[in-house]
């Protein structure tokens, strides 16, 4: 059935039967979704309020992402930004514009991917807006949370070490392989619903294989490989920063690229930087890809995006930095001149703020 045919008024029923307050058990709630607007009472602390819209054609191609996969995402960049503030997420708000033609079983596709994210971090949804689109979808997610102490992008200082959780540019390949495989591969990754958490460790067998084109031939490339690029991608998960209470003197979550990012970092804290290329980290999943198809993995690391890794400044003991199964790295100093980054020659350069950015050039 197409969505001009259920109506709004039937899509928010649903909604909020599926939603509903009590089923989240947030006793902060006085009114949820249904009327003009929702209500809650705040905690003590500071209230934290981020919005992210993903536009069809820009962030998101229907031919490489599930629509469920596309709803997981949808509640992650968000959430990401809240916990890239040493903020605890609560409450969710949507607003999508779809097309009227667009088939219901896609719409609560999208909406079981929210619910999975939702259940994943924890979040209660409070209300929104739906659209009809003339054409492109764009969809947008606010979320809500509270921090007892924010951490905010200014608070790095020289001296401080320049850290980063995880490794980087596996988004950015996942996104590279998904735009190589073929037809039948892509729909096998598509049907997929990536595991989250605890339970992706896994999710694949290391025996199947996916059929990509690595220039005019085809080339298999090992799921085990593939899995790890393309849910980093495809369904990016939020890194909780409650391990750095007290400890970060300044943090950003990493979605436009270290390069980018880093330099909001070092233009809101007044300083510098001194990046060691060969410690920034690389998964050997990505390195083998890249290698297959013939991509320079520095460059998906520095410049790629879409990764949502934290990085952090600190001024504490390395060992003290250490979170439950997810690696921690230090990548560099912050300093009060230049900002550069040192190759693995020992050869010193400029650190260009190279990622990706909306009308950028």
């Amino acid at each position: 059935m197409l969505l001009r045919q259920v109506g709004e008024l039937g899509l928010l029923k649903e909604i909020r039967r599926r939603f509903r307050a009590p089923e989240t058990g947030d006793g902060g709630v006085i009114v949820g979704i249904g009327d003009d607007a929702a209500a809650f009472s705040p905690e003590r602390g500071s209230v934290l309020v981020t919005t992210d819209l993903m536009a069809e054609g820009v962030h998101f191609d229907l031919g490489l992402i599930s629509p469920r996969q596309l709803g997981f995402k949808l509640v992650s960049v968000n959430v990401s930004d809240i916990m890239a503030m040493a903020g605890k997420p609560r409450y969710l708000f949507l607003s999508l514009a779809l097309r009227e033609a667009c088939d219901e079983s896609l719409f609560w596709s999208l909406f079981d991917g929210i619910a999975a994210g939702a259940a994943r971090y924890g979040l209660s949804l409070l209300g929104g807006d739906l659209s009809g689109a003339r054409n492109d979808m764009v969809l947008s997610a606010t979320v809500i949370g509270s921090a007892v102490a924010v951490v905010t992008r200014g608070g790095a200082c020289p001296g401080d070490g320049i850290y980063v959780t995880g490794n980087l540019g596996d988004s950015a390949c996942g996104l590279e392989v998904l735009r190589r495989l073929t037809d039948e591969s892509r729909q096998r990754v598509s049907a997929h619903e990536f595991a989250a958490g605890p339970e992706r460790a896994g999710s694949y067998t290391s025996e199947a294989v996916l059929e990509a084109r690595g220039g005019p031939v085809t080339t298999s490339l090992p799921w085990a490989v593939a899995e790890p690029l393309l849910r980093r991608h495809l369904t990016p998960e939020a890194r909780d920063t409650g391990f750095l209470a007290g400890k970060a003197t300044a943090m950003i979550d990493l979605s436009d690229g270290l390069f980018v990012d880093l330099s909001r970092v070092c233009d809101e804290s007044g300083c510098g930087a001194r990046i060691r290329l060969d410690a920034v980290p690389l998964s050997g999943e990505m390195k083998e890809s890249a290698t297959l198809f013939g991509l320079d993995p520095w460059s998906l690391a520095t410049k790629g995006g879409e990764d949502y890794e934290i990085l952090f400044t600190s001024a504490a003991p390395p060992e003290e930095l250490s979170a439950e199964g997810l690696a921690v790295n230090c990548i560099g100093t912050v300093t009060d001149g230049r900002r550069t980054v040192i190759d693995a020659d020992g050869v010193e350069s400029e650190m260009k703020p190279e990622g990706y950015q909306h009308f950028g050039a």
